[in-house]
C-alpha cells in the first residue's frame, strides 16, 4: 500500500510538473525583427499574459483559444524580454538591429524636398539647377544684392512667399520634426501612411501605407509615387531603381491568387520588403 501510494504521488508529481511545463510556451527563444518588430507568440493555459522588455513596465495581454502574441519593437541594442502566465516564466532574446539614421535629420530631409515638390515646375528646375552650381548661384546673387539690392530684395522676397505657399499645401505630408519613443503613425491622409519606429532617436523602420483603393485612382498613385520616390531618396537609396523592381513585384502579385506575399527590394544599404492585404500595399524600409 506505502508503494503504492508513493507510485501515485509520484505519478501526480510527474503530471502537475507537466501541466506547469506547459502553462507558457514560446515559438521562439531568439528573435531577430523583421519590418518595424520582433512578433512574439505562444501558447498559454491562463487569460493573460504579463511581459517586460529590459526590465520596464510590465505589460499585458490577453490570451486567446490559448494563443498569445504581442510586439517588440526593434532597437540598436539587444533586448531581453520576460514572459509570464501565472507563476511559469520564460525569457526570449530580441536581436539588434541596425538604425536608418538620426530620425531628426532624416525628417528634415524628408520634410524639405516634400515641400519642394509642391513648388511649381519651374521652380523646382531652378532650384535644382541652383543646388547643382552653388558657388555660381551665391557668386550671381551677391553680384545682384551689390548692383541692384532692390531687385535683389524682391527676388528673395518672392522666393520665401512661394516657399510659404509650398510648406501650407505640404503641412499634412510633413513628418514632425521629433517624436517619442514607440511604433506610431508619423504622417496619415487618404493617399498614404507612414508608420516608424523611433528608438533613442533613431529611425528603426518605416512603413508606408497605401490603401489598394487608392491605388485605382490618378491622385492616388501619384501622392504614393511621390511619397515612395521621397523617402527613399532620403534614406539615400536609389528610387527609380526601386520603384522599377516594384513595379515588377506588383505585375507577379497580381498574377498569383495569394495576396500576403512578401517580396524584397535592396538599394544601397536599405532593404524594401513589400507585403500585400486584401485592402492595403506595405512597404516596409529597414537596414
Amino acid at each position: 500500500m506505502k508503494k503504492l501510494l508513493l507510485s501515485a504521488l509520484g505519478l501526480l508529481a510527474l503530471t502537475l510538473a507537466g501541466c506547469s511545463n506547459n502553462a507558457l510556451t514560446t515559438n521562439k527563444t531568439d528573435y531577430h525583427p523583421t519590418a518595424l518588430t520582433a512578433v512574439i507568440k505562444g501558447d498559454a493555459k491562463t487569460k493573460t499574459v504579463h511581459y517586460r522588455i529590459n526590465n520596464g513596465a510590465t505589460q499585458t495581454v490577453n490570451v486567446k483559444s490559448g494563443t498569445y502574441f504581442f510586439q517588440v519593437p526593434a532597437s540598436t541594442k539587444t533586448q531581453t524580454v520576460k514572459v509570464s502566465a501565472g507563476t511559469t516564466h520564460k525569457t526570449v532574446t530580441v536581436h539588434r538591429v541596425k538604425a536608418l539614421g538620426n530620425y531628426r535629420k532624416l525628417a528634415a530631409k524628408y520634410n524639405q524636398m516634400t515641400i519642394a515638390s509642391h513648388l511649381p515646375a519651374k521652380v523646382q528646375k531652378q532650384l535644382q539647377a541652383a543646388q547643382k552650381n552653388q558657388a555660381a548661384t551665391q557668386k550671381k546673387l551677391t553680384a545682384l544684392a551689390k548692383t541692384n539690392p532692390t531687385a535683389a530684395t524682391a527676388a528673395a522676397q518672392k522666393q520665401q512667399a512661394k516657399m510659404a505657399t509650398a510648406k501650407k499645401q505640404a503641412k499634412d505630408e510633413l513628418l514632425p520634426t521629433s517624436t517619442s519613443a514607440g511604433v506610431k503613425n508619423l504622417v496619415a491622409t487618404k493617399d498614404v501612411t507612414i508608420r516608424g519606429n523611433v528608438q533613442n532617436g533613431q529611425l528603426m523602420g518605416l512603413a508606408l501605407i497605401t490603401p489598394t483603393k487608392q491605388m485605382k485612382t490618378t491622385a492616388g498613385k501619384k501622392q504614393f509615387g511621390t511619397t515612395f520616390a521621397l523617402l527613399g531618396t532620403s534614406l539615400d537609396a536609389k528610387p527609380k531603381y526601386v520603384i522599377k523592381k516594384f513595379e515588377k513585384v506588383l505585375k507577379d502579385a497580381k498574377k498569383k491568387s495569394t495576396s500576403t506575399t512578401t517580396k524584397t527590394i535592396y538599394s544601397n544599404g536599405v532593404r524594401f520588403n513589400t507585403g500585400f492585404s486584401t485592402d492595403h500595399l506595405y512597404i516596409y524600409m529597414t537596414k
